[in-house]
């Protein structure tokens, strides 16, 4: 009657231990918050600056995504060809808002500034690091 008792017992804690693991392909979603701001009124061309929600000081949340060919901030010819590199990422569309910013306007023509956020999702790994959220974005703190 022990033994029976005793590999009850071992059957019921490998059955607890196996429920409390997770799946190593078990995913997370994550966001990232992507502003496009105008810089060249007569064309449209954007740069963009990337919130990935990785950083642990303010100061360091948010960056310029960077053309790592000529190392110059990334000229994007519209908001929408920004969201398409996001997409080429792995990053999907959540949600989307424009703001028009007076302060940010001082050589704008009409007085106001319009400036794109995209919030976007990203499946990760449970356990991911910074480097799962950026991929192979050369983004910059400067």
């Amino acid at each position: 009657m022990k033994k029976v008792l005793f590999i009850l017992t071992l059957c019921l804690i490998s059955i607890c231990a196996k429920a409390q693991m997770t799946e190593p392909n078990e995913l997370v979603q994550v966001y990232c918050e992507v502003t496009c701001y105008q810089y060249n009124l007569f064309k449209g061309d954007v740069n963009a600056l990337v919130d990935f929600g990785i950083a642990e000081k303010a100061k360091y949340a948010n960056g310029w995504i960077y053309n790592t060919e000529n190392d110059k901030k990334y000229s994007f010819a519209s908001p929408m060809s920004v969201f398409a590199y996001m997409a080429r990422k792995g990053w999907e569309y959540k949600d989307a808002f424009v703001v028009t910013d007076e302060k940010l306007s001082m050589n704008a023509m009409k007085g106001k500034t319009i400036v794109w956020h995209f919030i976007l999702t990203k499946k990760v790994p449970i356990d991911f690091t910074a480097e799962d959220v950026i991929g192979d974005i050369d983004y910059r703190n400067k």
